[in-house]
């Protein structure tokens, strides 16, 4: 039985108990409140009145805990009431004020314990309404219908998957010979590189692979893929929290890696299923056996970590890989030498230049390969979520952002400096099922990787597959081409082939960067340099087999500030340059919003939004839809992109909610008020409560303004005043040298070992600016500017009592929805809190929310 279904169970059983309890609690306390207010109502003298309602009410509940916005605590009336007694200047009118407010205490607590109950029934609604029928098996049901895009990517896919493509193997080694042997420098690396892989291909022959160490990290790593079903994640789960089983695995294991010639995957048939994502694209993850799963885990990371390794040593040997450099001739490089100590430059490592460098090299370059055998990865397509255990990777996502935002500060940059920009971006073409075997086997063999790896490889690769999505009887095939889906294997593999791509790339365009992240590829630069990148890429991808996709391929020419649209280019692929929804405009050289992606994803949110049987499946679809995927693709905010491009945010989130709920009072609020409404009766719900995290009682409802309008302050109005700033420090600076070195004395001086020329004339300014990207201190400090993200707006906490909300809901996010809701909850509940603690599941209901939405087919 899945884990899910043991959760819903459990949780359904929590739910009944506490729903029960709680129906116990509400009927006592509305027998006992409608009896106090019978003797309230019969005692005539007020000050008596008032103490009935003290003394009958503190029985009842905590009077304290609803003070809400009272002036006086209960304790503070009592004693009022004594003086009473005595002193006639408490008046009456006073005393029946504290009435009012006793009375109004207790009906906040009636109405606690409504939306308590309110909330009890949203989960047994949920429970009652699975998302898999109770007679599918492991969630599969046999599916006879499904949209027109799910049977044409799964057609799509297995044409690629099930019918090899036999690639050139003495083409593809003659350009590996060309590429790698291509200078006398690169022959010792290259024997390095081959040796190394021999070297840890002994290591992997001893046979004591696997132990209890290696196994937990093998665990945590398959728990934070994407793939494994709930069943084998809580079984994975068990086997890691038991020392004995962990010694049984590992001895069987072992036995595997000992006898890897005779490794098989059996004939039985490898179940795959076919998952839509949120992008419209289907996935097709292959449910393994656990011991093939942690098998190929292992061997995947070590060898990852062994390529990455190898590959980042032949790259950072000397003379292999090409680095920009100044363009300067020796007379200038003279001449910078006299004026050295008048100029204050950028050092090495702080030059833009260098900046670009650390970016590409920290988090661009192999990217995909594992630092280490025991490090877990997020996915390429992850989001931006930071459940991963290892805090030393970056999400791919925020890897991209950050390439998002350098692309357009070079454009800023590059424009304003009287640069034209060219700007490509591609993608390979279904990369994972496309790959041929034969390419990738002929560079590994390159690579030095023996005949016995590579028929493992070859084993791993061609698993026989079934469709669990066809029923039982779904015909066996095996794999002929392509990886796996999300897989360290398969990152490795494909990884090796995509390296010779970056290699080539850099010798060919003279050490352009190319900014590649899996199989997402961007570069930029002069026209004519990107001509030659797109060539070597487009000679690669025939000779290895691969195809670019039609949809992410384009190219952009953006004309130097103030100046007409550059020629076209022949060489260059047509199209827009995309990423999420964004499209770079070459008439502004800023990346918009793509309004017609996002039209076509309001009808899909709308009907998933339809096809939610209960209001917290409805509730998750709009916050991971609406709220998260949404936000994320439309890039995250930064100085580069301006306060416009969060407007732009704001105006197309404000767009969506008006399409998708026209009728409905244009936003998520007025629908979910009328479904709770609708179905449970209950009136005049506060806005606070749809947003107010669920440990506060609330549902949680994520907003998709806050965000852009906590950072919207702190950006510029214009990411060009720091272009304009620079240009203005530039030209002080550039006098203020020149001033000092035409008042040095005038003798003979020694710099860098030579007799310096006192007749030397200080650097013209063009001289000067002619490499500010290597040189200019001022250049630098504005490239950190506009790659720099905003500060989030830091609201003051809510003001009143101490309350727990303000340690468990710091972050600026949740300290702006308890600003913008406190005092309406305070006035209805009395409190922050909805619900009291404890009287509902709230653990048990979000550990369900992560396991079990889907999205629909």
């Amino acid at each position: 039985m899945a884990s899910t279904d043991v959760i819903s169970q459990v949780l359904d059983s929590i739910t009944s108990t506490k729903l029960q309890e709680l129906s116990k609690l509400r009927a006592n306390f509305e027998l006992g409140k409608s009896e106090l207010l019978e003797l309230v109502d019969e005692e005539e003298q007020q000050s008596k009145r008032v103490l009935l309602l003290l003394e009958g009410g503190e029985k009842l509940c905590t009077l304290e805990d609803l003070g809400g916005d009272a002036v006086f605590s209960a304790e503070s009336i009592r004693c009022f009431i004594k003086q009473a007694q005595h002193d006639p200047s408490v008046s009456v009118r006073l005393q029946k004020e504290w009435e009012v407010d006793l009375r109004r205490r207790l009906d906040v607590n009636s109405l606690r314990f409504e939306y308590a109950e309110m909330y009890g029934n949203l989960v047994t609604e949920w429970l009652e309404n699975p998302l898999i029928e109770k007679n599918d098996t492991e969630g599969a049901l046999h599916q006879e219908v499904g949209r027109a895009e799910m049977h044409e990517q799964r057609s799509t896919w297995e044409s690629y998957v099930f019918k090899p493509l036999e690639t050139d193997t003495v083409a593809i080694n003659s350009y590996l010979d060309q590429l790698f042997t291509s200078s006398k420098y690169m022959e010792e690396p290259l024997k390095v590189l081959r040796k190394s892989t021999r070297t840890f291909e002994k290591s992997l022959s001893s046979g004591s692979q696997f132990d209890e160490e290696s196994l937990k990290w093998i665990i945590r790593g398959i728990l934070d893929s994407d793939g494994i079903t709930d069943a084998k994640r809580t079984a994975l789960t068990d086997f890691a929290n038991s020392k004995t089983i962990l010694q049984e695995l590992a001895d069987v294991l072992n036995m595997r890696m000992r006898n890897l010639d005779t490794w098989s995957w059996g004939v039985e048939g490898t179940p795959v299923e076919q998952r839509r994502q949120l992008n419209g694209r289907y996935r097709f993850y292959h449910d393994e056996d656990l011991l093939q799963a942690m098998f190929l885990r292992y061997i995947g990371c070590t060898w990852s970590a062994h390529l990455k390794a190898a590959l980042k040593t032949f790259a950072n040997s000397s003379k292999t890989w090409i680095h920009p450099q100044p363009a300067m001739t020796k007379a200038e490089v003279s001449q910078w030498s006299h004026c050295d100590d008048s100029l204050r430059t950028a050092d090495t490592g702080h030059s833009v230049q260098n900046k670009r460098a650390t970016i590409w090299k920290d988090d661009v370059f192999l990217e995909q390969l594992q630092s280490r055998a025991d490090q877990t990865r997020r996915a390429y397509n992850d989001d931006d979520s930071d459940n991963c255990s290892d805090v030393e990777t970056k999400s791919p996502r925020k890897i991209i952002q950050t390439v998002l935002r350098l692309l357009q500060t070079d454009i800023i940059m590059k424009t304003r400096l009287g640069e034209d920009v060219t700007v490509v971006r591609s993608d390979f073409k279904w990369f994972g099922p496309s790959l041929p075997h034969s390419t990738m086997f002929t560079v590994l063999r390159y690579y030095g990787v023996s005949d016995r790896w590579i028929g493992f490889f070859k084993k791993a690769l061609e698993a026989p597959m079934q469709f669990i999505n066809d029923g039982p009887k779904a015909p066996i095939q095996v794999r002929k081409r392509g990886t796996p889906i999300s897989g360290v294997l398969s990152d490795m593999l494909g990884e090796s082939v995509l390296f010779c791509l970056d290699f080539a790339f850099n010798q060919r365009t003279n050490g352009v960067f190319l900014w590649r992240l899996h199989d997402d590829i961007w570069f930029w630069g002069d026209k004519s340099t990107c001509e030659t990148g797109w060539n070597v890429m487009t000679e690669f991808s025939e000779l290895m087999g691969l195809d670019f996709a039609e949809e992410k391929t384009g190219s952009v020419q953006i004309a130097a500030y103030g100046t007409q649209s550059t020629s076209t280019s022949s060489v260059l692929p047509a199209g827009d340059v995309v990423w999420g929804f964004l499209k770079l405009d070459a008439k502004s050289g800023r990346f918009v919003i793509n309004q017609r992606q996002v039209d076509k994803h309001i009808k899909e949110l709308s009907l998933q939004l339809r096809s939610c049987k209960c209001v917290f499946d409805w509730i998750q679809a709009w916050n991971i839809y609406a709220t998260r995927f949404f936000s994320t693709n439309f890039g995250r905010p930064a100085n580069c992109f301006g306060r416009a491009h969060v407007d732009e945010i704001l105006d197309t989130f404000e767009k969506i909610q008006k399409q998708l709920f026209t009728n409905e009072g244009d936003s998520v609020t007025s629908v979910i008020k009328k479904m709770l409404s609708d179905r449970f009766g209950i009136q005049d719900i506060p806005e606070g409560y749809i947003y107010f995290p669920s440990s506060l009682g609330g549902l949680e409802v994520q907003s998709p303004f806050i965000g852009p309008n906590l950072v919207r302050k702190s950006l510029p109005s214009s990411p060009h005043i720091y272009m304009d700033e620079f240009f203005r420090k530039e030209a002080l600076v550039y006098q203020h040298a020149k001033e000092t070195f035409e008042s040095r004395p005038v003798k003979s001086a020694y710099v860098h070992g030579h007799e310096a020329n006192d007749s030397v004339d200080f650097l013209t300014f063009n001289e000067y600016t002619r490499c500010r990207e290597f040189k200019s201190f001022e250049l630098a400090q504005a490239f950190d500017l506009l790659m720099g993200e905003p500060k989030q707006l830091s609201l003051r906490g809510f003001r009143g009592k101490p309350h727990r909300s303000r340690r468990d809901h710091a972050d600026p996010y949740h300290c702006w929805i308890l600003q913008l809701y406190a005092a309406e909850m305070v006035r209805k509940f009395g409190g922050l809190d909805v619900v009291q603690p404890g009287l509902l599941p709230m653990g048990m209901v979000n550990m369900l929310k992560k396991s079990r939405f889907q999205w629909r087919d």
